[in-house]
């Protein structure tokens, strides 16, 4: 008993982090995937942008 509620409350815990980027970046015009997609090159190119410049100095 007290583990299940220990699970459940840990699911909850997860679905808010989900929500929290779902509801950030995900606008409805697109598709969830494309969504996640246009964030996940978003980071990558600041990433990569922040390594040149750490390169260039």
């Amino acid at each position: 008993m007290v583990k299940n509620k220990e699970n459940q409350q840990q699911k909850q815990k997860d679905r808010k982090k989900v929500q929290f980027i779902v509801t950030r970046e995900f606008s409805g015009s697109q598709t969830m995937r494309e969504a996640f997609e246009q964030l996940i090159e978003r980071q990558a190119c600041g990433q990569f942008e922040e390594w040149l410049g750490k390169k260039a100095s």
